[in-house]
């Protein structure tokens, strides 16, 4: 039988996932939502200032003479390099990184650092398309932040060139088919967003201390909670053990679960009480029975010896012989009610097993005593196995009374040709007692009850000695259960804890 206090806490685990783990969610939920509210402003102010100032770039910006330079005059136009000098100008009061004009085709112009030859491809064309497009639609449009190759983050943002009216050099400024428009492309840095992240680094932080913190409290208070109520747990399991004598650790206060305490201590008083008066009864009924059977037993045995020592003239021999076999049965009966009134007062004594009986006992010379005590040549055979253990702490009178009476019930049930296994082995720190028969077994009914007081399938027995075998392993920190199998044996294991 296992002791409350090994099993997991089921209430530690409810209430962690009723308290803890909801709370840890929310604070979660709490810091994601707030992060990226907070996020979400910092990019909206960056797009709506970065969209305004690009728009306001892009109106300072001469298309016409941007349009007309040719790839191949790049390095000697001084048209070129009028707007050249115009981007890096806007680049250096804007902040910006770097400025370009990009055509319909998403090719380049000119761009601020003089870099980038007229015609290449727009860099972050593929990823900024959409942009673009709406820019030459004469919106302008922000890209979604990003990561430069510094680690810091970056925002490109996108403006129509408006198209100058009047003239150029004293020529007429044609209609500018849509193909033939320019946008401005700026790339700031979004140092408020680096700002935002850095912040955002602090709150996770945080959020992970915070969720830490909670699940720890939530641990903590669920095992203030519940460890009066395993300690309550454990001192019921030992009052349903019969273990009555120590005295339950009332939890402090007047709660519910003080309340709960101080009746089961009422409860176990009640039952201190209620034994005594049993075993003075109990002691009352062995007076009173023993003593007219102790007699019974003597007179009977006189009466054999007297019968005995009659004249086979005076009476017969064959009616002398009757008389001994009455005089013989009386006995007998006589010897199997003091063995019931036995058997009956061993099975309610309640006190549990006295540490001064205890000690380590030699398992092999334990079975080979139970072996030799009921073995005879017209028995099935006994044979004993020890496995990997040699001595265990434990009452050796009880224990050795049970194993007895399972020997005893074992030789019964098993012909004279079969064999009864006694053997002892050790399992998770456990003694294990094994008695296997290779008799005549039992149903399902019969193995189910068989633990049961008073309950036998014999035509004369008390029905008390597995009851007794139960009582005595359980005093033992263990426990009794049967395995049998009807024409096949019966196998009974006492579990054992170390005392």
């Amino acid at each position: 039988m296992r002791p409350a206090s090994s099993q997991p806490s089921r209430i530690v685990a409810r209430l962690f996932l009723a308290v803890g783990l909801p709370a840890a969610v929310v604070v979660v939920v709490l810091g994601a939502l707030s992060w990226r509210t907070t996020r979400g402003a910092v990019e909206a102010s960056l797009q709506r200032e970065l969209a305004a100032a690009t728009a306001v770039a892009a109106a300072t910006i001469n298309a016409a003479n941007a349009r007309q330079v040719l790839p191949e005059e790049q390095e000697e136009s001084r048209t070129y390099k009028r707007v050249v000098a115009r981007l890096k100008a806007l680049a250096s009061s804007t902040g910006s990184v770097r400025i370009m004009l990009v055509d319909a085709a998403e090719r380049v112009r000119a761009d601020s650092d003089g870099v980038l030859r007229i015609g290449d491809p727009a860099p972050r064309v593929a990823l900024d398309r959409l942009e673009i497009r709406r820019a030459l639609a004469g919106k302008a449009a922000v890209s979604v932040p990003f990561t430069g190759p510094d680690g810091h983050r970056y925002m490109a943002a996108y403006a129509l060139v408006p198209e100058q009216s009047g003239s150029i050099d004293g020529e007429a400024v044609a209609a500018v088919r849509d193909d033939q428009r320019l946008v401005l492309a700026m790339e700031a840095p979004a140092a408020a967003l680096d700002a935002t992240f850095a912040v955002a680094r602090t709150i996770t932080i945080l959020v992970v201390a915070a969720v830490l913190l909670v699940l720890l409290l939530a641990v903590v208070v669920a095992r203030t909670i519940t460890r009066p109520l395993l300690s309550l747990s454990n001192s019921a399991e030992r009052l349903a053990a019969g273990d009555l004598r120590e005295p339950l650790r009332v939890p402090n206060g007047d709660d519910e679960v003080s309340r709960l305490g101080t009746t089961l201590e009422a409860m176990r008083k009640a039952l201190v009480d209620r034994d005594a008066d049993r075993q003075m009864m109990l002691a009352g009924i062995a007076h009173e029975i023993r003593n007219p059977l102790g007699g019974m037993e003597l007179f009977s045995g006189l009466l054999e010896e007297g019968v005995a020592e009659l004249d086979d003239d005076n009476v017969g021999p064959g009616v002398k012989q009757e008389l001994l076999e009455q005089t013989r049965r009386v006995k007998k009966e006589l010897r199997y009610l003091t063995g019931v009134v036995n058997d009956f007062l061993a099975f309610a004594k309640d006190a549990p097993a006295d540490r001064a009986d205890v000690g380590e006992v030699d398992l092999r010379a334990l079975l080979e005593d139970v072996r030799s005590l009921t073995a005879r040549p017209d028995r099935a055979a006994i044979v004993v196995v020890v496995e990997d253990v040699v001595a265990f702490a434990l009452d050796r009178n009880r224990i050795k009374q049970a194993l007895l009476n399972l020997v005893e019930n074992a030789l019964q049930a098993t012909p004279t040709e079969g064999s009864v296994t006694l053997r002892a082995s050790v399992d998770d720190g456990a003694l294990l007692l094994v008695v296997e028969d290779t008799g005549k077994g039992m149903d399902e009914t019969t193995a189910k009850h068989a633990f049961t007081p008073f309950f036998t399938t014999k035509e004369k027995g008390s029905g008390l000695g597995l009851a007794l075998v139960r009582k005595l392993a359980r005093d033992q920190g263990g426990d009794a259960r049967i395995e049998s199998t009807p024409g096949r044996g019966t196998r009974v294991l006492l579990r054992l804890a170390r005392l």
